[in-house]
């Protein structure tokens, strides 16, 4: 009578066991991107980039996986494919509150490969966008690489009049550099 009673114990707890194990786990668009942007942010840009294929081929619409593709390519010096990749994002809806910057992430980056493309007419164009004043959330900064911001979008902004003859306006905003209170704070 005790090993049978022993024997259904071990069956039912072996059927409990073998019940409660975890299901595969299936990653979504949005983990397969996140984990893109931390090997974007620890500097591996291919393995990044595999990534955000990997989140696009899931879903299609998903903005930000194009948005951290073209900000890859630009990483990796191939300004072309980044301003197609971020063209591509532009034309995906996104969530303004789980990306919010992501309208700025794309003009940024699209000044950037515009200016690796020497086409100061888009450069002028895009930082234009980046560079609006927001009172309420202060300049642009690059959330994934918190040494880009605002201020090199100007620097680009700049070359972009330089290159074009806009002396004054090159000037001015190279001024505009200088007396940033973001710049002021960095010491000499």
């Amino acid at each position: 009578m005790f090993s049978i009673i022993k024997y259904i114990t071990t069956f039912v707890c072996i059927l409990i066991l073998s019940n409660g194990c975890r299901q595969p786990v299936i990653p979504t668009e949005e983990d397969l991107a996140g984990y893109g942007w931390t090997l974007y942010e620890q500097g591996e840009y291919q393995e990044a980039r595999e990534w955000f294929y990997d989140a696009v081929d899931k879903d299609s619409s998903y903005a930000d996986g194009f948005n951290g593709i073209g900000w890859c390519f630009g990483k990796l010096r191939q300004a072309d494919s980044a301003a197609a990749y971020f063209h591509i994002s532009q034309t995906k809806p996104f969530d303004p509150y789980d990306t919010p910057d992501l309208d700025l992430d794309l003009y940024a980056g699209l000044t950037f490969a515009y200016s690796g493309m020497h086409v100061d007419s888009l450069v002028r164009t895009y930082a234009a966008y980046v560079l609006v004043e927001r009172p309420e959330l202060g300049p642009w900064y690059f959330s994934h690489d918190n040494k880009i911001n605002h201020l090199d979008i100007r620097l680009e902004l700049a070359l972009a009049d330089f290159n074009m003859g806009y002396f004054v306006s090159c000037r001015d905003n190279l001024q505009s550099l200088y007396n940033d209170t973001y710049y002021q704070s960095f010491p000499s």
